[in-house]
């Protein structure tokens, strides 16, 4: 089933260019669609979901519901890291100073530099990803472990969606509900604290991920889990 599904979604993308979707629709990561894996051999267990949601475009992330702005990664001496990141990746100053120190101690290692995929995300942009995963056919029952949570998220898409509310309307709908669970001390997602990071493992060797386990356990203060679907190493910065 999962397997049709993701082709469907690819395959919808590559039919469909009027829609929004273009030829890179054939490298969609739709990794969220599948089910958790087992296989994932936890370093240290969290509490909290990894979870890896479709990614934001700029026009996405600029509509309604916006949160309050926040501090963004700024460079030392007006330096940029030697650790590379994708766009939308926002961390604050003391957990990037945290992943410049796991860098330096991995590439004195290996002569490698680390790609951060994800970091902190406020509730708006969770609340975007989790909207864009549902029309893509994702669901969050499957993917988060607090399924009461999930539960909550999801009924209140299906209701506003049923209201025939505009697509900013629903995940405002969302976004109220993430906010009410924070309030609550519920995080659906471990991105949703400060100090979440992951970091890309897929083009690391057997040798790579020692040398990175090494140099975290170098740093101190870190939480290491490793994921599998899709893989990535997840960093909780104390």
């Amino acid at each position: 089933m999962w397997s049709s599904l993701v082709r469907t979604v690819v395959l919808a993308c590559l039919l469909a260019p009027s829609a929004g979707c273009s030829r890179e629709g054939v490298e969609l990561d739709t990794s969220f669609l599948s089910p958790p894996s087992s296989t994932a051999e936890a370093r240290v267990p969290l509490a909290l979901d990894c979870d890896d949601l479709p990614p934001l475009s700029p026009e996405e992330a600029a509509r309604p519901p916006l949160s309050p702005p926040r501090l963004e990664r700024s460079t030392r001496g007006g330096k940029e890291p030697a650790w590379s990141a994708l766009p939308d990746v926002t961390l604050a100053d003391a957990v990037a100073d945290k992943v410049d120190e796991i860098d330096e101690a991995y590439f004195r290692r290996t002569g490698k530099h680390l790609t951060v995929t994800s970091g902190t995300r406020d509730a708006a942009r969770q609340a975007k990803a989790m909207y864009k995963m549902l029309r893509l056919g994702g669901d969050p029952m499957r993917l988060y472990r607090n399924k009461e949570a999930a539960r909550e998220i999801k009924q209140a898409y299906e209701r506003a969606r049923a209201k025939g509310k505009a697509p900013d309307d629903v995940v405002e709908a969302m976004y109220d509900v993430l906010r009410a669970q924070i309030t609550r001390g519920v995080y659906i997602s471990a991105h949703l604290r400060a100090g979440a990071v992951d970091v890309r493992s897929r083009d690391m060797s057997s040798r790579d991920k020692k040398a990175f386990v090494a140099a975290v356990n170098e740093a101190k203060g870190v939480t290491l889990l490793e994921e599998s679907a899709p893989p990535h190493w997840h960093l909780q910065v104390d």
